[in-house]
């Protein structure tokens, strides 16, 4: 009943604003009342498409549900897109904690995994591809700064094939998985 009566409120209000408001004489045929025109038609476009969502909302209420629960959930994950900052810090943390072990202590897979990154971040080879709800961490072959021939080639750099094997970490829900999952045991509980 609320939505019909919503649509009727809209209705009226149009219906006052278009006896309301009158272009002078001056204004009529002119580019200002084509602008007018072309807003109030926007403004009924989306009225009528406001009315219909919800008119199908009350028609349909697991669909809409639905339909509203996933966009909930793409724009949740979207929003906790981690970013090379969040890379930055959690690595930080994880290193600084496993440094804090003794090097016999610690698991060699961690060990190898964070030394890796630390070379990669110090070549400055590590890329970040965020593609909106998450974040694809790669390793290329150069510098982003190198201008040698080999660098800017387009023969020599990771082509389309081959980018599965330089991928290093996948970033979804402010997270870098796989660094997460290295390092879960990087102590001496590692076996």
């Amino acid at each position: 009943m609320r939505l019909f009566n919503l649509s009727s409120r809209l209705n009226k209000v149009r219906i006052g604003i278009d006896q309301t408001f009158t272009f002078p004489e001056r204004f009529r045929g002119t580019i200002v009342e084509k602008w007018a025109n072309y807003w109030k038609g926007l403004f009924n476009d989306y009225t009528e498409v406001a009315v219909g969502i919800f008119r199908e909302a009350k028609d349909n209420p697991k669909k809409s549900l639905l339909y509203a629960l996933t966009s909930y959930g793409l724009y949740a994950c979207a929003k906790k897109n981690p970013d090379e900052e969040d890379f930055l810090k959690q690595f930080r943390t994880s290193y600084n904690e496993m440094i804090l072990v003794s090097s016999e202590l610690q698991n060699p897979t961690s060990e190898d995994y964070i030394r890796r990154l630390q070379v990669d971040l110090n070549q400055n080879r590590l890329r970040f591809l965020s593609l909106w709800l998450f974040t694809i961490m790669w390793e290329d072959l150069y510098d982003k700064d190198d201008c040698t021939y080999p660098a800017i080639c387009e023969y020599t750099k990771v082509t389309y094939w081959s980018f599965h094997e330089q991928i290093i970490d996948i970033g979804f829900w402010n997270k870098f998985w796989r660094l997460n999952w290295k390092l879960i045991n990087y102590d001496v509980n590692y076996l």
